[in-house]
């Protein structure tokens, strides 16, 4: 079934996963990518491939619909009239799930063989919300853990200070791939990827560790993350760095919009934003050839910090940002004059986190 991406499906099929794969000029990868999956030991799983309005003469769509007629069980291909992103290719795949569980697959990389199966009945043993996982990083012949998750560990969440406890003891990530969703607890937080930019997963993870009760981390390394040249996800981001502060903007609003959430975890929130709207939004520049941050907007982060987080030094959970990211922080109440100084300052505090 070829489709427009209007669909918004309500339903739930027990046991079942849904792989949302959002896909853009991948032709060259996606037949590897799926068949990941039919191969897969645990067989109840559909396929979500949103094709995100790609631009290399129909050979993509071409490809998607070919394996949609071989698998019509099991694949779904939705087609969008023009690139929307990552991010919200991702939001039209969430509005076609049934599965009880989703996972995020993307188009140039693959999962291990057994990686439903782990999830799956890991996820049924302790009714988890979420799982977190390894990625296995792939460049050539190389290959390296992420270790994300450096432990098998659950954790039951009760209560306020069992939830500081954990956001600030483990090692939790914001990416969205090396994640295991309970479908029913994403549509309850009511969490989503913005459109049209990069750095786009942390606005969806964040508020999800904000309400789950039952997290399991997973020391396995279940999705096999391909670098490649020219992917999405390693090309241009220097250019797309402003985009990093804009979501994490974004995140904060929404946290905000959450009303008793925001005020019962305010400062661990506080903690978060100004790690990464601020600290590693500066430290980012020494990774990316094409990346600098204007004089204006630097002004404008400066603001937004000291705005919303003023009394940041009196923040109970700040020792949770390393001693170089302080010194990062600390130049949200000094003075820059020019672009001049703005860059002098990047080039000696850029990497050190």
């Amino acid at each position: 079934m070829t489709t427009n991406g209007n669909w918004l499906n309500k339903f739930v099929v027990m046991d079942l996963i849904s792989i949302i794969v959002p896909v853009y000029n991948a032709g060259a990868y996606l037949r590897r990518c799926l068949e990941s999956l039919l191969e897969q030991s645990y067989s109840e799983w559909e396929a979500i491939c949103v094709n995100d309005g790609s631009t290399d003469d129909n050979m993509t769509l071409y490809k998607l619909q070919s394996i949609e007629n071989e698998c019509t069980d099991s694949v779904i291909v939705v087609d969008l009239s023009e690139n929307v992103g990552l991010g919200e290719a991702r939001n039209v795949g969430l509005k076609f799930a049934s599965g009880e569980y989703v996972q995020f697959l993307d188009a140039d990389d693959e999962l291990s063989l057994d990686a439903c199966a782990i999830l799956y009945s890991t996820a049924k043993k302790y009714r988890s919300d979420l799982i977190q996982f390894n990625h296995l990083y792939i460049l050539g012949n190389e290959k390296k853990s992420s270790n994300n998750s450096t432990e098998n560990k659950h954790y039951f969440i009760r209560n306020k200070a069992e939830r500081i406890t954990f956001l600030s003891a483990t090692r939790v990530t914001y990416g969205c791939t090396n994640k295991f969703y309970r479908t029913e607890f994403i549509r309850r937080v009511n969490s989503h990827f913005p459109s049209r930019v990069r750095y786009e997963e942390p606005l969806f993870v964040y508020p999800l560790f904000l309400y789950a009760e039952n997290v399991t981390l997973l020391n396995e390394s279940l999705y096999y993350y391909k670098f490649r040249g020219e992917s999405i996800v390693t090309s241009e981001l220097g250019k797309k760095l402003l985009d990093h502060p804009k979501v994490q903007l974004m995140l904060l609003q929404d946290c905000i919009g959450r009303n008793e959430i925001y005020e019962e975890y305010k400062d661990i929130i506080g903690v978060y934003f100004l790690w990464t709207f601020y600290c590693e939004t500066i430290s980012f520049c020494e990774n990316y050839e094409d990346a600098g941050i204007p004089f204006d907007y630097f002004k404008e982060m400066q603001t937004v910090c000291r705005s919303f987080f003023g009394d940041w030094r009196s923040n109970p959970y700040l020792g949770l940002i390393p001693k170089d990211g302080i010194r990062i922080l600390e130049s949200v109440d000094m003075e820059f004059n020019s672009q001049g100084e703005v860059d002098e300052f990047i080039g000696k505090m850029g990497g050190l986190i």
